[in-house]
């Protein structure tokens, strides 16, 4: 990610904290092996359109899940110090539960997690970016393990084949621009249509704004109001990892919002 981020200095201050999540996750997730699941099973779930891993099937050790919990609540407070006391009472939101991260990450797969800071009282967009960041790099693990099962040319779902997440980038690959969603939870890359919305189907209303170099594209649903940010690697001569185009296109998230798309 450094490299990617040195060639584009106006947004060193704007990576910044993602640059360290990403240092705190890599520790993580190279120590983390995902139990393994019946092969079996597995495949029938994902023969009836049932992403791989059932919510209920996480495991990660305890500690090593607070460990990585109170470590992307200190860089957020280092790094938006007008939400210290939010992520600060994020933070401490564990505290005598030993097992309250393994029942958050079941609620996070089942797409519930705004109900407990709901019931805790807490910011849900900033809840939402501590537990994300925390199950990421054990996702991306179990996303590595399960990656053989899936058979991506009968998987044209609108949600990842791994933890069921929705994507929240996409690429389109040489040399014909098929389209490659990428979970927003594990990474994972699945193809799905270009030309409709991955969030409510809609192929009438959907356009792009292209970037000024074409490589990146904003799609813009005007059925739903959601957005999508794309790289085209057509236009590409190196590869680029798709996680850190995700931070880096972050001036996009920003502009669609303006625009009155979420």
């Amino acid at each position: 990610m450094s490299r990617q981020v040195a060639g584009r200095p106006e947004l060193s201050k704007i990576a910044a904290p993602y640059l360290a999540i990403f240092s705190a996750q890599a520790l993580v997730e190279v120590a983390f092996s995902p139990p393994s699941l019946p092969e079996a099973e597995v495949r029938e779930r994902l023969a009836r359109g049932i992403p791989a891993l059932a919510p209920e099937d996480f495991r990660a050790e305890p500690g090593v899940l607070r460990g990585l919990w109170d470590e992307i609540c200190t860089i957020a407070v280092q790094h938006f110090p007008d939400l210290v006391q939010a992520f600060e009472s994020i933070r401490h939101w564990p505290d005598g539960r030993e097992d309250s991260l393994l029942s958050a990450a079941i609620y996070y797969l089942r797409g519930e997690a705004d109900i407990l800071a709901e019931e805790a009282g807490l910011e849900k967009s900033l809840f939402q970016f501590v537990l994300n960041n925390t199950l990421h790099p054990f996702l991306r693990r179990y996303a590595a393990a399960l990656a053989p099962l899936v058979n991506l040319e009968a998987w044209y779902r609108p949600y990842c084949p791994i933890c069921g997440g929705e994507p929240d980038f996409a690429a389109l690959d040489k040399p014909y621009g098929a389209r490659r969603l990428i979970c927003s939870r594990c990474d994972f890359e699945w193809p799905f249509r270009r030309t409709c919305c991955p969030f409510c189907g809609n192929e009438n209303r959907y356009l792009y704004v292209p970037s000024e170099d074409g490589i990146y594209r904003l799609y813009l649903c005007d059925r739903c109001h959601r957005y999508l940010k794309v790289i085209d690697r057509r236009e590409l001569v190196e590869e680029r990892l798709l996680p850190v185009e995700r931070i880096l296109t972050l001036p996009m998230d920003q502009a669609a919002r303006e625009e009155g798309y979420g």
